[in-house]
């Protein structure tokens, strides 16, 4: 019987520490995955702020490129506000136009990827951290279904109890001694 009782105690400690350590791993990685969603938020901005860097370069590019195409066709003597010139500029800058509409799409699915990432990672931390408190709880609950099974091994090997003597509530109380 004391081996039975002390396998219980051993059996259900272990099985508590075991739902313990789960909920330490739990929010472990719960840790690591909002850690990592810091840095899919950290990359977000820099990928917002490479995207207006690269927007405003190319509008200088854009820029430099009328002027040069304004400057030779003033060299050559066209009139840059009429025909074959003023068509050349246009070209130039809905050809820019287009490229950066290209930049700010690129740039915006660069965004949104870092934004299902940040999310992806905070929802495992949630399932890791709710994985780590379901397995605590799952210990405690195998801890007392260990003990309890401990002690209905225990009553089982009891000696069955003498039966209890029948007692008439009308007989008469024993005389007292003095």
């Amino acid at each position: 019987m004391t081996l039975t009782v002390l396998a219980a105690g051993v059996g259900a400690f272990g099985q508590v520490r075991a739902g313990q350590a789960a909920n330490a791993q739990g929010k472990f990685e719960s840790k690591v995955a909002n850690q990592n969603a810091q840095i899919e938020d950290r990359n977000r901005i820099d990928a917002i702020s490479r995207g207006e860097t690269d927007q405003r370069n190319h509008y200088r590019k854009l820029a430099q490129a009328m002027g040069e195409a304004r400057v030779r066709n003033s060299g050559l003597g066209l009139d840059t506000g009429f025909g074959s010139a003023a068509s050349l500029e246009e070209d130039i800058s809905l050809i820019g136009y287009e490229d950066s509409g290209t930049l700010a799409e690129n740039t915006n699915k660069e965004v949104m990827g870092y934004d299902i990432n940040a999310a992806n990672y905070r929802m495992e931390g949630a399932a890791a951290r709710s994985r780590g408190k379901a397995a605590q709880q799952a210990g405690y609950i195998g801890a007392a279904g260990t003990l309890l099974g401990a002690a209905s091994q225990i009553k089982g090997k009891m000696p069955p109890k003498a039966p209890a003597a029948k007692v008439d509530p009308l007989a008469p109380l024993p005389a007292r001694r003095r």
